[in-house]
């Protein structure tokens, strides 16, 4: 998710160098509204977050510091915190203000929380400078995931687990914004597409083959061990619960044992992997 010196009050659509749409979050109140109940308490965990810390918290060793990339208000924390009996720091980073300032209300009090404002294609961070890193719903949302592949290892010792959809074959896929149902553009129905074809306005919600996922991480790390498991961790009354309450544009619903946004069906997995 990038980072660029836009006037984030207009709702003209905001490209980054990166690609990616900005108009998705930068504007977006009702999402830092629901991420921020659930940090504070207000709304449940989300079901992910818990099944991360649940993947998480056998890895974790006293004094270990954490990296949640793409963190919103630091809602995971919650999870990791109510799991995790060991002394660990957590550091957050994303790329939109709007999100962060409720991150530091919520976790104002926690000491060993901070957050910094970055993106994935270049995190603000050293190497190695975390022991463990993980990426819930970013991928997803990416032009390209090599760049920030390279990232993750560039500022990981240990651990790093990233929860994305994946399939057999991939596909690039853009979610198409007007302004009829999204409030922050000012794309009209009939302008959705430049005259090239290109959406005007827009997200992706990329679909990844596993080849290509574990081919590119052994191109970066060949000795790494990589585990994919997939996230059946959810109980699918909570999740019609949250959309119910939620009232957001495309929320996750359920189907079978399926999650689903809009007409896309999503199969999220934990791709994990050991250094």
């Amino acid at each position: 998710m990038g980072v660029n010196k836009f006037d984030m009050r207009s709702k003209k659509s905001k490209i980054d160098n990166h690609g990616l749409c900005l108009n998705e979050y930068k504007n977006n109140v009702n999402n830092a509204k629901v991420y921020f109940n659930r940090s504070i308490g207000k709304s449940p965990e989300m079901e992910t977050s818990k099944a991360l810390a649940d993947l998480l918290k056998k890895k974790i060793k006293n004094n270990d510091k954490i990296l949640d990339v793409g963190c919103a208000t630091g809602h995971f924390y919650r999870s990791l915190k109510n799991r995790i009996n060991k002394k660990f720091y957590y550091m957050g980073v994303d790329p939109y203000e709007i999100f962060l300032k409720k991150a530091r209300i919520a976790w104002k009090n926690e000491k060993n929380v901070n957050f910094k404002k970055g993106n994935i294609y270049k995190l603000p961070f050293y190497k190695n400078e975390f022991d463990i890193t993980f990426c819930s719903n970013v991928f997803i949302h990416l032009n390209d995931v090599i760049k920030p592949l390279k990232e993750l290892f560039r500022v990981t010792k240990k651990r790093i687990v990233i929860r994305t959809v994946l399939f057999d074959v991939s596909y690039k896929v853009q979610l198409v914004y007007n302004k009829k149902w999204w409030g922050d553009t000012d794309v009209s129905p009939i302008n959705e597409f430049d005259k090239n074809g290109n959406p005007r306005a827009y997200s992706y919600f990329n679909i990844l083959s596993f080849d290509y996922l574990i081919q590119n991480i052994r191109k970066i790390d060949v000795n790494c061990k990589i585990k994919i498991i997939k996230d059946n961790f959810f109980d699918k009354k909570k999740i019609i619960r949250s959309q119910n309450s939620e009232k957001r544009p495309l929320a996750t619903k359920i189907i079978g044992n399926e999650q689903i946004s809009g007409c896309i069906l999503q199969p999220h997995y934990f791709v994990i992997i050991d250094r």
